[in-house]
């Protein structure tokens, strides 16, 4: 992709990173798409943790620590972040929140619970664990955990939870005036759409800083 003396030019891709490599475009321009990909896109985590028993060696606030840092496949297309949303409730709803449930309770042997064993309320749901082989607890013989998880959409900048991958910013080893972002995905989104997002962020901060200059204008 090309216009006028800019050029952008994929690389290398595989579904989990990728390499794109800027011709002409300023370096404030691609080092702010790099930000955006880390603290603005947005991504689903578990926010809140509602613990009903807890009787495993674990304390509630790093089960419920554990638990939030799980990156959760993202649909980002249907979720909005709590605080955009209009529906006013805490509790969220299906336009805000994706609600799981975690029981386990070890019997006469230990066990480990997993992030498989998390159940959502929807079971048709698209945003699940990345992984289901993720340990989240072990219990031992007779301890139980009963948990209410809530999967909302937030951004790297309000906790790095929801920082959907790695970015990073280099000149190439050919030539010095061209620069390679290179972005990999913690799972949440593909890189792909990770950096279209990031554009588009930095589209509506661009048109938006134009439009608060032109009123300021028309009331001079």
């Amino acid at each position: 992709m090309s216009g006028g003396n800019m050029a952008v030019r994929l690389l290398e891709s595989d579904g989990k990173s990728m390499k794109i490599e800027f011709e002409g475009v300023p370096l404030a321009v691609a080092n702010a798409i790099r930000r955006l990909i880390i603290s603005e896109v947005p991504t689903m985590a578990v926010e809140e943790v509602l613990i009903i028993e807890n009787s495993s060696g674990m304390t509630n606030e790093v089960l419920a620590h554990r638990i939030s840092l799980i990156p959760f496949v993202s649909n980002i297309d249907h979720y909005v972040p709590p605080e955009e949303c209009t529906c006013g409730s805490k509790l969220g709803c299906e336009k805000c929140v994706v609600r799981y449930v975690l029981k386990a309770e070890a019997g006469d042997q230990p066990m480990t619970v997993y992030s498989r064993d998390m159940v959502p309320e929807d079971p048709n749901t698209t945003v699940v664990p990345v992984s289901g082989n993720i340990p989240i607890v072990k219990l031992a013989p007779g301890e139980k955990i009963e948990l209410e998880l809530y999967v909302r959409v937030g951004r790297g900048k309000k906790h790095a939870k929801w920082q959907p991958g790695i970015a990073t910013l280099y000149e190439s080893k050919e030539d010095a005036k061209k620069r390679i972002l290179f972005v990999e995905s913690f799972g949440f989104l593909e890189p792909k759409r990770m950096v279209l997002e990031a554009i588009k962020i930095l589209n509506k901060k661009v048109n938006d800083l134009m439009r608060i200059i032109r009123e300021g204008e028309q009331h001079a």
